[in-house]
């Protein structure tokens, strides 16, 4: 019944959420506000309820409180509930003020609301943690767990309290006798005594150099005894991630690095995002600004209006990458970066780097799929040619689609490369967004894109 209960209070968490955050704005609504709104009738109370269940999916995804539920410690739990119900008060207040007509009342709305919302959500964490606590405290007295061997998931196991209570972890058995750690049972003789005379749930091993012999003398056992076992392999200088693991036909596989992105709904999200930002700036910017610009570039110099450049893309797959022509013809375009004061660069073209219009046609890019609108910058073939030689973590940029703009042009890793160790700093922060990509990481790029251009970016010529 408990194990039953342990799925399913995830669940039952989320959808109280979700009803109490919908209660309490439509509950305040009609008291601040007179809205006078009839659920599931009245068009604005859908509208309304629509807006909150969006905001909140979208906070509580960005700040990942309903991930961990039964591991996490409840002191990093509540930090994280803090600032998602914070960012949510202030989401609801923006929206409030801005569609509400009669907003007479609206400073006694968002204190109540504030403290109604941060009550609502501290109560009924206390009463999770303390049904968590009880349940696991039953789980790990009447559950007996043993590692056999020791690795680093033995060690980082062992470290966390809560992992170790949830599985019911007594401690483990090692080879070597002079052990003293606080979970060292004993050695192996030890365990095969253990093995018959105690009560023994399941069994993890740990060590993957374990003679064969041994193995299959403790599977004999345990298969006797009607243990359950698990096999760990031994990673040397491997660092656990919660994202490490990962099953592909009921097979194991631990990864070496987090990558959201390969997750199939993170993509659909991800390129929907795409789709709908650059079909509204194809529509409402560039159908009036590539006429406009185009006069102009081509009564400042001779040649076409825009530069397609071949870059490279997704799994290194070429593409011709579109900007606004900013540079006199010349044959040097697809080997050499813009520098300071490049005389190839024209009068109109100068503005447009500064400001990086001339980057805007990309948009279109986006559109067809060749590039998003978040995501390492595409680098010239001849570049990707010359670093993928001499960087040897250069090649997995191109794990993902690259972007118009991208973590580590926001981090001032942009402009001209003066030796090899500024690509590295690039190629870090590229795989940095790789591993920790969200919708929110993307917006957060975005606006402090569109901060930087204003400001006026001194790297940007």
């Amino acid at each position: 019944m408990s194990t039953f209960f342990l799925k399913k209070i995830k669940i039952f968490f989320i959808a109280c959420d979700y009803l109490a955050i919908s209660f309490i704005c439509y509950y305040l609504s009609n008291k601040y506000f007179h809205f006078n709104l009839i659920p599931f009738r009245n068009e604005h109370y859908k509208y309304t309820i629509f807006m909150i269940v969006g905001l909140w999916f979208l906070i509580s995804q960005y700040t990942k409180i309903n991930e961990n539920f039964f591991t996490e410690d409840s002191t990093n739990h509540f930090r994280n509930l803090s600032k998602a119900t914070l960012l949510f008060i202030i989401s609801i207040g923006i929206f409030y003020k801005n569609f509400m007509i009669n907003t007479n009342n609206y400073l006694h709305f968002i204190v109540v609301f504030s403290i109604t919302t941060f009550l609502y959500f501290f109560i009924m964490r206390l009463v999770f943690f303390g049904i968590r606590k009880k349940i696991r405290g039953r789980f790990s007295n009447s559950v007996n767990t043993i590692l056999i061997g020791k690795n680093n998931f033995t060690s980082f196991i062992l470290s966390n309290s809560h992992i170790t209570e949830s599985m019911g972890i007594k401690g483990y058995y090692n080879f070597d006798e002079n052990e003293n750690e606080n979970f060292y049972i004993g050695n192996l003789d030890l365990l095969f005594d253990d093995l018959k005379s105690k009560k023994i749930d399941n069994i993890v091993l740990c060590d993957d150099s374990m003679h064969y012999d041994l193995y299959e003398e403790i599977m004999r056992i345990a298969n006797k005894k009607m243990i359950r076992t698990y096999l760990i392999p031994d990673f040397k200088n491997f660092s656990y991630h919660v994202d490490s693991l990962d099953m592909r036909h009921g097979v194991p596989i631990i990864k070496s690095m987090p990558e959201p992105l390969e997750n199939y709904e993170n993509q659909i999200i991800k390129r929907t995002f795409d789709i709908v930002f650059s079909s509204l700036v194809i529509i409402f910017l560039l159908s009036w600004l590539i006429p406009l610009l185009g006069i102009l570039i081509k009564l400042d110099s001779k040649g076409p209006i825009f530069f397609a450049q071949k870059r490279s893309g997704l799994k290194n797959e070429h593409f011709y990458c579109l900007k606004f022509r900013s540079m006199k013809v010349n044959k040097l375009a697809n080997q050499k970066m813009a520098t300071k004061n490049d005389d190839r660069i024209t009068k109109l073209g100068l503005f447009l780097r500064k400001t990086s219009i001339d980057e805007l046609p990309q948009f279109l890019n986006v559109f067809v799929g060749n590039m998003s609108i978040v995501g390492p910058r595409p680098h010239m073939v001849s570049q990707t040619k010359k670093y993928s030689k001499i960087l040897d973590q250069y090649m997995v940029r191109h794990l993902i689609k690259p972007g118009i703009t991208g973590w580590a042009q926001v981090m001032g890793a942009r402009g001209e490369i003066y030796k090899d160790e500024d690509m590295n700093k690039r190629i870090k922060k590229d795989i940095w967004y790789i591993q920790n990509w969200s919708l929110f990481l993307d917006f957060k790029i975005i606006f402090l894109t569109v901060f930087n251009v204003l400001k006026g970016d001194k790297q940007a010529y």
